[in-house]
């Protein structure tokens, strides 16, 4: 009986020396949300820039692209770009391709604000032809420190 009480104090003793509990603190120097007020007064213009796509879809799932803001598509070749607007807010997929133009335009854009969106599907027997076009609206933040002026 002695050697079963041992046993049993033994082994309830491995238990619980298996089961740790440990409390990590973490700081943060950083805060958790920030809020950065500016208004469109605080951007400059600078243009609009259109991308386009046009693929054919067949049988309803074969899609093959013919062309990317108007160049002929090379599969060898390709770029996306992803505008990380909202993670609501969708571009299509073959939109997401023709975006560099925006970036090749204007290099130091800073906000760009996706815009009309306009889709023409061709249909014809067997699938259909589909023309995707999108403007979108570029903009630049304005230089907001005052240089002090040599005399």
């Amino acid at each position: 009986m002695k050697q079963i009480k041992t046993l049993l104090m033994l082994v309830l003793l491995m238990l619980t020396s298996c089961v740790s509990q440990h409390t990590i603190n973490r700081h943060s120097y950083r805060p958790d949300v920030v809020h950065l007020k500016m208004t469109m007064d605080d951007y400059e213009y600078m243009g609009d820039v259109t991308v386009e796509a046009e693929y054919k879809i067949y049988l309803g799932i074969f899609r093959k692209v013919l062309t990317i803001n108007g160049e002929p598509y090379s599969p060898r070749y390709r770029s996306y770009t992803r505008l990380t607007v909202d993670p609501r807010i969708r571009t299509p997929h073959f939109i997401n391709r023709a975006l560099y133009k925006v970036l090749d335009t204007y290099p130091d854009a800073d906000y760009i604000i996706p815009g009309a969106y306009k889709k023409v599907v061709d249909h014809m027997l067997g699938g259909r032809i589909v023309k995707e076009q999108q403007t979108l609206k570029v903009y630049r933040l304005k230089n907001a420190i005052a240089q002090p002026e040599v005399e």
